[in-house]
């Protein structure tokens, strides 16, 4: 009895099958790397959503930001007042950046000073943390309820391009920024922060909420 059954494919096959998955892969590359994030884009959203529960948690944790005594208003991230976190008392301008630092997965020391990522290619800031991002804390009272302080982040460390987003020099950047208000809210001005975030109403949001804030120091003062 003969053995009809086909063992493997022949070579002429083989040659139509590789020629038809090359002809997909090069009709449908272009399109998957158009939707698919890059890693600087990752690693921001990333660092936004760190900054998001970290905030949250603070400014929620009475025990960080109670409401000041004899105030009619509350002051959130505006109380500098001295509370001890850990056995470490902070106040102060740099009361923020040391308790927001403390709740990062650290890779380094902190250091709550001034710091900048302009003309760095070795971004140095507040602290690193493990998975490569370089964070820059702000310094700040946080006196103004229309005002925020900002948190710069290089996602990536020392690895190029350490740029800052620019249509000629920096269409990839690696350095971002996210702008804290006294209150918590969050918001993202630069061009490439909202197109990586894909929620350009945060910053519309939070830009609606501060006008409103504005107003009401208008009338107060009136």
């Amino acid at each position: 009895m003969k053995n009809n059954i086909k063992q493997g494919f022949s070579l002429g096959e083989m040659v139509i099958t590789i020629g038809i998955v090359g002809f997909l892969a090069m009709v449908f590359a272009p399109m998957l790397k158009g939707i698919m994030p890059n890693q600087e884009q990752l690693m921001f959203k990333k660092a936004y959503s760190v900054t998001e529960r970290i905030v949250y948690e603070l400014i929620n944790d009475e025990d960080y930001y109670p409401d000041v005594e004899g105030s009619t208003t509350k002051q959130y991230f505006g109380n500098t007042e001295e509370i001890t976190y850990r056995g470490e008392d902070f106040s102060g301008n740099t009361k923020f950046c040391n308790l927001f630092a403390r709740k990062l997965n650290k890779a380094s020391e902190i250091s709550c000073e001034t710091h900048s990522f302009k003309d760095s290619t070795d971004p140095v800031g507040t602290v690193a943390t493990a998975d490569g991002i370089v964070w820059i804390l702000p310094i700040s009272t946080f006196n103004s309820q229309t005002t925020p302080a900002t948190i710069y982040v290089d996602v990536n460390g020392k690895k190029k391009p350490n740029c800052d987003y620019d249509k000629a020099t920096c269409k990839k950047p690696d350095r971002f920024a996210i702008n804290v208000y006294q209150d918590g809210r969050l918001s993202v001005d630069g061009i490439m922060e909202r197109e990586y975030l894909n929620r350009v109403e945060i910053s519309q949001g939070a830009q609606n909420e501060t006008e409103e804030a504005k107003n009401e120091d208008k009338n107060d003062n009136q």
